[in-house]
């Protein structure tokens, strides 16, 4: 099968420790931290068990040429016009495997209400699940069900998806160039952020890269003030001197990055430059710190203490940073005040401080997404991060 050993090795601890006989997964980002497999039309189960292998069962219409190597594929009929009901017979083979494997009076192990997921290839619209998914998923099993802890499978990723994620930033540094090499005066922001998700949606095809999507934010000059409650490109157009961010979030295979960028179109005034230094020492001050064993609140107040300093402290209101990788937004406790959450070796965390202000008129962030080590941290995202390239 194509699933990593790392992953197999605690996924079946986890179904030991609690007692399950399966697990079921089924949201886009649980297929790719599972099997690194980014489904097409978002409704594909994948059923691990305790004991034999793992099947896939996905819907009749799913290409063939994305499904992963050397694992179990059964099909059911969803989108087949006069066929049984997909549903009812996706129930019936899950219930069929867990009775043959003989695991159907152990519960199954899955997460009903995980808040959000990532979005499948169809990314403009996910194909819909039936009224009451869960709850009929809960009765296939004699034992009932368990929540599944998400959060355990997202915070630390496996040298495969380290190497998955490398290949994303490869990409990632395309789409940050292009951001670049686009801030002329008279462009709108939404050209240059057009220009940007162009830059990788051309990857495609190119080496290791079979599926990539970007989302290209772009504020500039006051538009940048408000950069730290939301992210929008408007038909703004660039002025000469003035500052210009880009909030790119960007999924290639299902591997996620989230990065922040700040350039110009001539000189900044005084004041952005100013709190463009403030925002890039703080973020120095913040990854400098992070090794494992160090809590999270503690690299959020290294950055917020410079920024503070500066006498800005009231200009940066969100927190340091999240998990990043198999979603735009992980789940799990990041860097924020208060998280005491202790950094490990495997997890990948932006790191993004910010200034911004309407008092001011303009803001900046400067976002990387820095993988902990075994010693210390390493920088994923380390491509153009000065003003201009």
């Amino acid at each position: 099968m194509s699933m990593n050993e790392s992953r197999k090795q605690q996924l079946d601890g986890m179904l030991q420790q609690r007692g399950a006989g399966a697990f079921l997964f089924w949201r886009p980002d649980e297929l790719v931290l599972t099997l690194g497999y980014l489904p097409h039309w978002g409704i594909s189960f994948l059923l691990y068990p305790r004991d034999g292998e793992p099947v896939l069962f996905v819907p009749e219409l799913e290409p063939e040429d994305i499904l992963p190597a050397g694992i179990a594929v059964h099909t059911f009929p969803w989108g087949v016009l006069d066929g049984p009901d997909p549903w009812e017979e996706l129930y019936a083979g899950i219930r069929g495997v867990l009775k043959v494997r003989g695991l159907h009076r152990l519960p199954l192990s899955f997460t009903k209400d995980i808040g959000r997921s990532a979005p499948c290839r169809m990314a403009g619209e996910q194909a819909p699940l039936p009224p009451g998914l869960c709850d009929r998923l809960s009765l296939l099993c004699l034992g009932g069900y368990i929540e599944t802890d998400t959060e355990s499978l997202y915070t630390v990723k496996t040298p495969q998806d380290i190497a998955a994620l490398e290949v994303t930033h490869r990409v990632a540094t395309l789409a940050v160039r292009t951001f670049y090499r686009n801030l002329q005066p008279g462009k709108t922001e939404a050209a240059v952020a057009a220009a940007v998700e162009a830059a990788v949606q051309e990857a495609t095809g190119s080496e290791g890269v079979d599926y990539a999507k970007a989302w290209g934010l772009v504020q500039s000059g006051i538009n940048t003030a408000a950069a730290g409650r939301f992210n929008r490109s408007t038909g703004k157009a660039l002025a000469a001197g003035e500052g210009v961010l880009l909030e790119l979030s960007i999924c290639i295979n299902g591997y996620w990055a989230d990065i922040t960028r700040v350039g110009q179109t001539g000189q900044l005034p005084p004041v952005h430059k100013k709190i463009v230094d403030i925002v890039a020492e703080a973020q120095a001050a913040a990854i400098e710190s992070m090794r494992p064993g160090v809590a999270m609140e503690v690299i959020d107040e290294r950055a917020r203490r410079v920024i503070r300093a500066a006498g800005y402290g009231d200009h940066f209101a969100h927190g340091l940073g999240h998990h990043v990788g198999f979603r735009y937004h992980d789940p799990g406790p990041g860097l924020w005040p208060g998280s005491r959450a202790l950094l490990r070796p495997g997890m990948i965390l932006t790191v993004e401080p910010g200034i911004y202000g309407v008092d001011i008129a303009c803001g900046a962030r400067i976002e990387d997404n820095v993988l902990v080590t075994e010693d210390g941290y390493r920088i994923l995202s380390d491509y153009y991060r000065d003003l201009t390239i």
